[in-house]
């Protein structure tokens, strides 16, 4: 993987982000990322465009004042070029979400989620199954902030993946000024400069494995890093249960082949202890794309 990437860490998929640490509650959200030219480290004339294309969903079902049911559904599609000189494949996950939030005490609250996936080119199925889980604590410290702690572990196709995450959510009493990070998955920080207008920046790393099942690449899996950082524009609509996002994106996206038997045994913010697994395609630079996104938020108070 690039250096730049560790650098950042490379872990999961995003977040499931309940109201449970803000005063809203995320119920569906789509966003589209475009790269237009990734270049092919030491091939200077040859690059790909690189789409990512993600449908997530969140119901909370509230079971009592303590206990809430957590379910949902999230769909990702990346298309782009494995290599400088073939055809864009197509590599898709489906991700469950089952599990509950509950409200230990005044201040503490837990949020404990179940997450299997299919994560393939679609060639076929048999293979391409995982399973993770995500514990999150939330701890209040006042009404504008609460910090974050948890833990996500999941079974990659290289091996296991854990990641210790910490984080915080601020939000100052006029309302303008709203952190919320949860390192080193996601984080972003914004401030209102409009009634309806913010301006911010944010950051996403994630890892992803699919199966490579299709006939003539059926031996091989890829080990995706997609991570980013963006400045944006947002616009908070109907009385903000809406909100779309514009943003400008620097990518160091990055997705590795490897055999199937090819694997190391462990893996924790972007460290792999033992990993001689031998990258059968060229690493991808960096680059600018834009990204857009829409939010139906349900609001709390």
């Amino acid at each position: 993987m690039k250096l730049q990437s560790t650098l950042f860490i490379i872990c999961i998929f995003i977040l499931f982000v309940s109201g449970f640490s803000q005063n809203y509650v995320d119920l569906a959200k789509v966003s589209h990322t475009q790269i237009p030219n990734a270049g092919f480290e030491n091939s200077d004339a040859l690059s790909t465009p690189i789409t990512q294309s993600k449908i997530l969903t969140s119901i909370p079902i509230k079971i009592s004042d303590s206990l809430a049911f957590l379910t949902g559904v999230d769909y990702e599609l990346h298309n782009l070029k494995l290599f400088p000189i073939s055809d864009p494949v197509n590599l898709s996950v489906i991700t469950a979400k089952l599990g509950f939030n509950f409200k230990h005490n005044s201040r503490l609250s837990a949020t404990y989620l179940l997450l299997p996936k299919l994560a393939t080119d679609f060639g076929h199925l048999k293979s391409s199954f995982q399973i993770g889980a995500i514990t999150l604590f939330k701890y209040k410290l006042n009404d504008q902030t609460k910090l974050v702690f948890g833990d996500y572990v999941n079974k990659e196709f290289f091996g296991i993946l854990n990641v210790p995450i910490l984080g915080v959510y601020h939000k100052s009493k006029n309302k303008k000024t709203e952190i919320d990070i949860k390192f080193p998955i996601i984080g972003y920080g914004d401030y209102k400069i409009h009634k309806n207008l913010r301006i911010g920046a944010d950051f996403l790393m994630i890892v992803r494995t699919f199966d490579l099942a299709k006939t003539d690449v059926n031996d091989f899996y890829v080990h995706a890093a997609s991570n980013e950082v963006a400045a944006y524009l947002q616009f908070d609509l109907f009385k903000e249960s809406l909100v779309i996002k514009a943003k400008a994106v620097y990518s160091m996206f990055d997705y590795g082949v490897y055999g199937d038997n090819d694997g190391t045994p462990f893996g924790m913010l972007g460290w792999y202890p033992g990993d001689e697994r031998i990258r059968l395609n060229s690493e991808y630079e960096g680059t600018l794309g834009f990204k857009v996104s829409a939010i139906y938020r349900f609001q709390l108070d």
